[in-house]
């Protein structure tokens, strides 16, 4: 089927295009006493690696990273990184940019991502002078700050495009509507209450129909859906990091009942909670 001008005017505009604005920055450094927690972002994440190793938890995935790699991970996809035994702590830069995704490219198997890591423990790619830089803007005061640091994440973003075009692209995405943001916001707060979708619908001002449609646009998958894998993602740290028995995860993130909780647990990890533990247990 032939493309439409409209579908051939924004794949030009993607390609030629790319106006990279920051959402967000950070600059953290973990000890071995902090487990870090799941995070999710309505926007996608740039994270480098500046010191340390361990494993970076992406969905059902566990990603070795060492000092040096750099992962770029799409708006909401849950993420946690354990840092390694031999580690005392690791630094973690790294920034989130509006309205832009990676993907895989046309007729690859894997064309819809969630991530992309770039191995380089050797460092012989100098990443940690863009972070640096975007960070200290994007905090800064100073005139034209935050320009500038759209302006180096912009640079960066383009020349690893231009590196790995034969592995990624990129997507322009929709702008999240604001009423969606707070009802994820309020998910990711209380995941572990018992979320209704009309509930949810009279937060947002909204009959539960249009919620979901709403919804879906900006994250692709419905409320009810991403609270199931919200407490999926929480369930997975807990198994990981501590010795709580199936009965109280399931308690903790918001399941009625265990055997509901397997169950679900099953269908979205492939494994059941126990063969979980056993496999990723730190």
């Amino acid at each position: 089927m032939e493309k439409d001008n409209e579908q051939i005017v924004e794949e030009e505009n993607s390609l030629n295009n790319l106006d990279v604005k920051i959402l967000d920055s950070q600059k953290n450094i973990y000890d071995e006493n902090i487990s870090s927690r799941i995070q999710f972002h309505p926007f996608t994440y740039f994270y480098y690696l500046a010191e340390g190793c361990g494993k970076l938890s992406i969905e059902s995935e566990l990603v070795d990273v060492n000092a040096g790699d750099l992962v770029i991970i799409n708006s909401n996809i849950g993420h946690t990184l354990y840092l390694d035994k031999s580690v005392s702590k690791v630094k973690i830069l790294g920034f989130g940019i509006e309205s832009v995704s990676i993907a895989g490219l046309e007729g690859d198997t894997s064309k819809n991502i969630n991530y992309f890591h770039i191995d380089n423990k050797d460092k012989t790619l100098k990443f940690e002078e863009y972070f640096e830089d975007i960070y200290r803007e994007h905090k800064g005061n100073d005139i034209f700050a935050k320009s500038l640091s759209n302006a180096v994440a912009t640079t960066l973003v383009i020349n690893l495009l231009r590196k790995y075009r034969k592995s990624i692209t990129i997507k322009h995405d929709k702008r999240v509507n604001r009423q969606i943001d707070y009802i994820k916001s309020y998910i990711d707060s209380n995941y572990n209450e018992d979320i209704k979708l009309e509930d949810l619908s009279s937060m947002a001002y909204m009959n539960k129909f249009h919620l979901i449609s709403e919804f879906k646009q900006s994250y692709r998958i419905t409320p009810i859906e991403y609270l199931i894998l919200k407490r999926v993602e929480i369930a997975k740290n807990l198994l990981i990091s501590t010795n709580h028995t199936m009965e109280e995860i399931s308690a903790l993130v918001g399941f009625n009942s265990q055997s509901y909780f397997n169950q679900v647990f099953k269908k979205k990890a492939g494994q059941t909670p126990s063969q979980f533990r056993r496999k990723h247990r730190l």
